[in-house]
Order: C-alpha cells, then structure tokens, then sequence
C-alpha cells in the first residue's frame, strides 16, 4: 500500500512539474470527451471543472500506478521461480 501511494504521488508530481505530462494533460482536458463529462456531471462553473479535472488527474495516476505495482509484482515473481 505504501508503494503504491508513493508512486500515486511520484506521478503526480511529474504532472505537476515535468512540461510534457502538463502540457498532454493540459491537451487532454480540452477534448470532446472532457466537454461531455462536464455535461454528463453537471458542472457548470470554473470551480467545479477544475474539481473535476483535479479527480481526473488523481484517478488516472492512481490507476498508473496500479498498473506500474502489478506489472513489478509480476515481475518480481517470475524472476523468484
């Protein structure tokens, strides 16, 4: 569990500070898609959109950092055999 909060965090401090992952998720939130999710959650002022692009933000690293834990795990596995 620790791992995988300090790697949430890693990620989330890249996005903040590294200006690729800021300017992609800068591109990200301006597609069709995020537009729709305003709709879909009714969000109508500049507050909330940027409570939902913060959500969005912290869930998408979280489920990289899942990803990043599960595949070291496999890996770590594999190599004990």
């Amino acid at each position: 569990m620790v791992v995988l909060l300090g790697l949430t965090f890693i990620f989330l401090v890249l996005v903040r500070f590294y200006q690729p992952a800021t300017h992609l998720m800068q591109y990200l939130v301006g597609t069709s898609v995020w537009q729709w999710l305003y709709g879909l959650f009714h969000v109508e002022t500049a507050l909330g959109r940027e409570q939902l692009i913060l959500v969005g933000i912290v869930l998408s690293c979280f489920c990289l950092a899942l990803l990043v834990q599960i595949l070291g795990l496999w890996v770590l596995r594999h190599f004990r055999r």
